[in-house]
């Protein structure tokens, strides 16, 4: 687990570096790897699927895990609830994030054939990585709860 979330951070981590290295690139047109900015955004959009998906399935494994723990151990189900309500927090924020994400790739070929005006897209570039920021904060937030869920769970006593 330990090693799945660090992964998740590392990759988010890394998607956001990307991320503004494809708005600056969008700006001052300068390459990447000898890629355009169309190019680097396709390599930029790859890199934060992966990441969202990889967020999704951690939580995903946690909260099966968490439910097959408790049923198991016959424990209570809050664990499994409080499991739950981590992902009811966390998704919504995050699949709207995609939802912005996925129009601001397609938006790239719009402003490069000149159908969408540059600075429309810069501005929902901003936009889009003030969201993804703050859906950082609020799984940082989740994969913190998740933690002290199944320290509590086996046992073992939180920090805090």
């Amino acid at each position: 687990m330990w090693f799945f979330m660090n992964t998740c951070y590392i990759s988010s981590l890394l998607t956001f570096i990307v991320l503004i290295i494809g708005f600056l690139q969008s700006i001052f047109h300068f390459k990447v790897f000898e890629a355009n900015h169309v190019t680097f955004t396709i390599l930029a959009s790859m890199i934060y699927l992966f990441t969202e998906t990889l967020i999704i399935f951690f939580f995903v494994g946690t909260g099966t895990s968490v439910k097959e723990f408790t049923q198991e151990k016959k424990l209570k189900l809050d664990y499994y609830k409080t499991s739950l309500n981590i992902k009811r927090r966390i998704y919504p924020p995050q699949l709207l994030n995609i939802l912005f994400m996925m129009i601001l790739f397609i938006l790239v070929g719009a402003v490069d054939t000149q159908r969408v005006p540059a600075w429309g897209y810069h501005v929902y570039y901003v936009f889009c990585l003030a969201h993804f920021l703050h859906v950082k904060k609020i799984q940082h937030f989740g994969f913190r709860e998740n933690t002290f869920n199944i320290l509590a769970m086996s046992g073992v006593p939180a920090p805090r």
